[in-house]
């Protein structure tokens, strides 16, 4: 693994952080014009991010529903934050748990950062009680796609079962619209 990325827990002064890079960057009009919903009024506001990231992702309080990180870029003479990768079980069936990552803009992507995030958090969670990892980019973030390929994530067939009954509804269509993801998993 590249040792000049390395994951540092959210906390609750990250918040706003995340939020901005998630909706309010080079990076987020990116993931925008490739068609990812934002919500029906637009961007949501930070409430409705804190409704969707709760407390748990950046206290550490549940850590069977999900924590949030920070993404460190550690090289000679430069540490800085450059994006966050979060994981969220709560709506999934035991031992699998779904990765979502942003980039602070788009200077950091292509180069490999995202793919370091990614295999890092998966080998944590591999570590901890998971054996099972998805993950749902939009099929026109080839970007993303190839980076979760490099991870070791194979796309496959939406995986009903994965999910809890009393979610699988909510999170059956994906973040994409008109349902256009790919539905991507990586095994222990």
């Amino acid at each position: 693994m590249n040792n000049s990325i390395q994951l540092k827990p959210a906390g609750f002064e990250d918040r706003i952080k995340a939020y901005e890079w998630l909706y309010y960057s080079d990076f987020s009009s990116y993931l925008i014009e490739l068609s990812v919903e934002t919500s029906e009024g637009g961007i949501p506001t930070l409430s409705q991010f804190k409704e969707d990231y709760e407390f748990f992702f950046f206290d550490g309080s549940r850590p069977e529903k999900g924590r949030a990180y920070l993404i460190i870029l550690r090289e000679p003479n430069l540490k800085e934050e450059i994006g966050f990768i979060t994981y969220t079980a709560f709506h999934l069936k035991e031992g699998i748990a779904e990765i979502d990552i942003w980039l602070k803009n788009l200077e950091y992507a292509g180069k490999g950062y995202g793919t370091e995030a990614v295999k890092i958090l998966a080998h944590k969670l591999f570590d901890e009680k998971y054996h099972t990892l998805i993950i749902r980019p939009c099929k026109e973030n080839l970007r993303a796609v190839i980076s979760y390929k490099k991870a070791g994530f194979q796309v496959t067939s939406f995986q009903p079962d994965y999910y809890k009954k009393e979610y699988l509804h909510q999170f059956a269509e994906g973040d994409c619209k008109d349902g256009d993801d790919l539905f991507m998993v990586l095994k222990k």
